[in-house]
Formats: structure tokens, C-alpha cells, sequence
């Protein structure tokens, strides 16, 4: 089958709010935040290829956003729809999940960070911004990829005690894989890099907006790299991984220096791998597909159980009240939605919409040696998503954590085998 030249079309947004509201992701926090340290953007990248007679788009879209709300990604598409003729699979929106921004869903209970509605309503008009710009500037590009290796983060489980906790743990598993991938205009200037690497933004709990280490690399590499160029940190599977700031067995909250430090320290690999050698790769874009795995939990909890909850106050209470306010929540599982797009057979990306743990992560890695990329916190959020084990050993990511997401109960370990599953129906194709 014959096939065009790829087109590529970029645009960058500031997402910044443009006045003081409360962010997310750190419960220590209250009120609004108190200065801009970094500010946000929106990064967007829309693929156009003719093919067979026929056209396709895909969009891959990058926020400086702790996560897209799953309730709003219906209407989001729709738009892409109609305005753009980009189908509901062929998108990924993906959050490089700093802490440092405003709360982006409503589903969630208050702790987590308080959403502001006008906000919400200015992301999803920047994101549309964002793709007419981008639609706009569409030329011809051809794509090179490299790998890397940073260490910037450390696994954040261990067992202490008997008892799983989040503490630092340098023996546990870790993704130093840093892919770059990058897009050269006809004239062999820059267009776009793709950055992709897994590691939580967290580097800070400050009451200061920041777009985090990710932010910190991409503006260094647009500024060093020049032409324009977009560059988009695409998040890993990250959900048991955070930065390595730590001191007699425990984790420390760093300042705005540290967030530069290690920007600048994944910035200078990236600068590394585009300096060497690159493989080129023929693209041929594909349709996007998608797949949902329905995660079952273990027991739901009681109508009483729930009540009970919301007499003991604080974040109890937040759950409870949740639940009770919506007999849907308390289903025996719910939907993980899983989207690759591929850019051809050598390149293609893997989106989930949960906080992925690292394992699932080398799961997809290992299935396809290394030609697809796996990405949390993409087209939604449901919450942390564990393996088997980590559910029997319990801790942040296997049990509490489903509380602050306002989830019914703890998943069933049987979700391991559902979610590779999903992810054999995607990819089965590239063994």
C-alpha cells in the first residue's frame, strides 16, 4: 500500500491559571496557591498521513496537568470529532502529572485538591486552541528515534517492619529508559521531540504552581534545540516511582533548585541521545485502538459501612459521602481504558488511564521489544492501578490509596491477569 509523506503539526498552549486556585495532589496543602513558579503548557502534535486513497489523523496531546478528568473526555473527543476528523481511538492525551497544577477532575475527594470550574472549562477550550493551531502548521517531517538512561527517581515501596510503606527503596525495580524520539522538518531543523521516561513529578509539595522536572527539561531542550521546536515529556508507568530525594531511610520534600537540577539532569541525556546517532523510521500511521479492561474489586462496602465512614470525619468522611451521593460507584468493577496509536511498526504508544505502576510498564516493553511505549495518566483517571503482589502486600499503591480516589474497595488481585489480557489484545500482533 502506497503511502504519503508524514505530516506533522504542533502547538503550545499556556495552561497556567490565570488567577490564584487551589492545586492539586498533596493533601497538606490549603487555599489557593500562592505564586507561579513555572508556568504550564499544553503541548499538542497532530500526525496526518494519506494512505490507500484515504487520510488519517491522530493526535497526541501533552499537558502540564496532574491528570485529564475522566468525565470530560467524552465531550473532548466529540469535538476532535467534529471539528477536526481526529476518532475518538485515534487520540492520547497524556499528563506528565506534576503536583504542581490545579485539580483537573471533579470525581475525586476533596484532599486530592479542589477543582475549579472555570479552569476546567479553559483547559478543554486551550487543548481545542491547541489542535486548530496545530492542523494549521501540518508539513512534511520524518521521524528518528534514540534511548538514553537517566536516574533521577527510585522506587518508592519496601517493606519495613513486616508493614509495606513508601519509603526509598534502591533495590527495588526502576525504568531508566530515557526514549527520545525526534521529528525533522524538510530542511533537517527540529519540529518536535517526543521525551518519554517514568518517573512521578513530585519533586515539591510547595503551595507554588510548577510544571515540575518535565517542565524544567522541556523548556531547556525547546530553548537549546530552537526552530520552534515542541518538545512533549510523554509520562511513563510510574505509579511506584518518585524522585530520589531522600535521607536516613526516608523522603524528603525538595525546593524549586532540586526541580531544576533534575530537569536539567534528564535534559542533558536527552541533549546526549540527539546528539548521537538516531535510527530513522519509516511511518504508517494506523487506526488508534482501543480496549477496556473492567478491574474487579474485592468486597464493596455496606450502606452502613458507608455512613459509619462519614461519622468519623476527614477524608473517611470525603469517601463515604462520595459513595453514598452516587449508587454508581459502588459497581463491582470499573472500566480501564487502554489506547495505542502507532506510528508505524517500529514506534507505537500504549495509554492507560490510571496511575500505572512500573511493572506493567516493562510488561509492555518486554511483549514488544522495546517498539511500544507504555503511558499512564492518559485519556482519564481512575486511580492507581497494581500489580497482583502489590495488592496481597498492601501499602499506598495496592490498597489506601483507592480512598482518596473515591473507589468502593481495594482491587482483586485477578485484575493482573485482566489488564495483560487487554494488553495482549492490543499489541498481539507485534510478537
Amino acid at each position: 500500500m502506497s503511502r504519503g509523506a508524514l505530516l506533522l503539526g504542533t502547538a503550545k498552549i499556556d495552561i497556567t491559571p490565570a488567577r490564584p486556585i487551589p492545586l492539586a495532589g498533596f493533601g497538606n496543602r490549603s487555599g489557593p496557591y500562592l505564586g507561579v513558579n513555572r508556568r504550564l503548557f499544553a503541548r499538542v502534535n497532530v500526525f496526518e498521513q494519506e494512505s490507500g486513497g484515504s487520510t488519517r489523523r491522530l493526535l497526541i496531546a501533552q499537558g502540564d496537568i496532574i491528570w485529564w478528568g475522566s468525565e470530560r473526555m467524552e465531550r473532548i473527543r466529540s469535538e476532535l470529532g467534529s471539528r477536526f476528523g481526529i476518532g475518538p481511538a485515534d487520540v492520547i492525551l497524556s499528563a506528565q502529572h506534576t503536583h504542581g497544577g490545579p485539580q483537573t477532575s471533579t470525581l475525586f475527594c476533596d484532599v486530592l485538591g479542589l477543582p475549579d470550574e472555570d479552569y476546567l472549562r479553559e483547559l478543554d477550550e486551550a487543548l481545542l486552541r491547541g489542535v486548530e493551531q496545530a492542523v494549521a502548521r501540518l508539513e512534511p517531517v520524518t521521524v528518528w528515534r534514540g534511548k538514553g538512561e537517566c536516574v533521577v527517581g527510585v522506587n518508592r515501596r519496601k517493606l519495613v517492619g513486616g508493614r509495606m510503606t513508601m519509603a526509598p527503596n534502591p533495590e527495588g525495580p526502576l525504568d531508566p529508559d530515557v526514549n527520545v524520539v525526534r521529528f525533522r522538518k524538510e530542511d533537517g531543523s527540529t519540529k518536535a521531540v517526543f521525551l518519554h521516561y517514568a518517573c512521578h513529578p513530585t519533586t515539591t509539595n510547595s503551595n507554588y504552581v510548577t510544571s515540575e522536572y518535565p517542565g524544567v527539561a522541556a523548556e531547556r531542550l525547546e530553548a537549546t534545540i530552537g526552530c520552534g521546536a515542541v518538545v512533549s515529556f510523554l509520562q511513563g508507568c510510574t505509579g511506584n516511582v518518585r524522585p530520589a530525594l531522600h535521607r536516613d531511610g526516608k523522603f524528603y520534600s525538595g525546593t524549586e533548585e532540586d526541580v531544576a537540577r533534575l530537569g536539567r539532569t534528564l535534559a542533558d541525556e536527552v541533549e546526549r541521545v540527539l546528539a548521537g546517532p538516531m535510527e530513522e523510521i519509516a511511518p504508517a500511521l494506523e487506526a488508534g485502538r482501543r480496549a477496556v479492561a473492567q478491574l474487579p474489586f474485592q468486597e464493596l462496602p455496606t450502606k452502613e459501612r458507608l455512613e459509619a465512614s462519614v461519622a468519623e470525619g476527614g477524608v473517611s468522611a470525603q469517601w463515604g459521602r462520595k459513595l453514598l451521593g452516587d449508587p454508581n460507584r459502588l459497581r463491582p468493577s470499573i472500566p480501564l481504558e487502554l489506547t495505542l496509536l502507532r506510528l508505524s511498526g517500529d514506534l507505537s504508544f500504549l495509554a492507560m488511564d490510571g496511575e500505572i505502576v512500573l511493572e506493567y510498564g516493562e510488561y509492555i516493553k518486554r511483549r514488544t521489544g522495546g517498539r511500544t511505549l507504555p503511558m499512564g495518566y492518559s485519556n482519564g483517571m481512575i486511580g492507581y492501578v497494581p500489580t497482583a503482589a502489590q495488592i496481597e502486600e498492601g501499602g499506598y499503591e495496592g490498597k489506601d490509596s483507592g480512598v482518596y480516589f473515591a473507589l468502593p474497595a481495594a482491587f482483586a488481585p485477578e485484575i493482573e491477569n485482566v489488564i495483560k489480557s487487554a494488553i495482549d489484545e492490543l499489541i498481539g500482533k507485534e510478537e
